[in-house]
């Protein structure tokens, strides 16, 4: 396997495993690309293509713009990694702009078959998944992997100010994926009980059932209340006291 394959599988990896750990200080670490992703080769290896992925990861926009004419934008790399893509990888909003601008379509999948979106709702900088709002990029994408949308992506990450984005750009917030969860069970899984108290407030409904029939409470609930630290007791009990002013039953 080429060293550019191993290492984007590697960093995918590393920044799932980061995003999805509840209550972690890695999940508000920004997502910054490793040493050896800067010294792997370029994960696109059409000779054409080359000089425009080093000018994205570079940041080279009057490169990106002198060559975007010229090549095909929708051309993915190794791990199915596209350009806008690449360019959160190498940290370059300019550069994402820029493919943008020249045409690149954001509702392309990409890496894990997801969209450039789904990418931006899970790294630490909202700046990335704002200038894809801000270039009408589609928020409700679903990906065929998990019928995912990128504010799964966000809920999961617990990126505040991704959801927040997504919200005013109309995201459909009463989906469910293809195993039948809400946002609140993902909310859930990750012990956000915040979160899952704005979600109720946002209105999706707190009996709605995954396909193993279980509410977003068999999740949040699954452990002591003993085992939690003040906040996260404080913020389990507005989740269970918003549930009983509005008639829903708790463990």
């Amino acid at each position: 396997m080429r060293k550019a394959v191993s290492v984007l599988a590697a960093l995918a990896a590393s920044l799932v495993m980061v995003s999805c750990t509840p209550g972690s200080n890695g999940a508000k670490e920004q997502i910054r690309m490793s040493a050896s992703m800067k010294e792997a080769s370029i994960p696109f290896h059409d000779p054409a293509t080359k000089p425009l992925a080093a000018a994205v990861a570079t940041g080279d926009v009057n490169r990106i713009r002198d060559l975007a004419s010229s090549h095909d934008l929708s051309v993915r790399g190794e791990d199915g990694v596209t350009l806008l893509e690449w360019a959160i990888w190498n940290q370059q909003p300019d550069a994402l702009a820029a493919l943008l601008e020249a045409g690149a379509d954001p509702a392309q999948a990409g890496t894990d078959q997801e969209t450039v979106a789904h990418m931006a709702a899970m790294v630490e900088d909202p700046q990335y998944l704002q200038i894809l709002i801000g270039h009408g990029a589609p928020v409700d994408t679903v990906s065929p992997r998990a019928g995912w949308t990128p504010i799964f992506r966000a809920v999961q990450s617990r990126r505040t100010p991704q959801v927040d984005l997504l919200v005013q750009a109309g995201a459909d917030l009463q989906r469910k994926d293809s195993m039948g969860n809400t946002l609140l069970h993902v909310a859930a899984n990750v012990n956000d009980a915040e979160r899952v108290l704005g979600l109720l407030e946002a209105g999706i409904d707190p009996n709605a059932t995954n396909n193993r029939g279980e509410t977003f409470q068999t999740a949040l609930f699954a452990g002591s209340d003993a085992r939690l630290n003040a906040q996260a007791r404080a913020e389990r009990q507005k989740v269970r006291d918003w549930l009983a002013a509005h008639g829903v039953a708790t463990p």
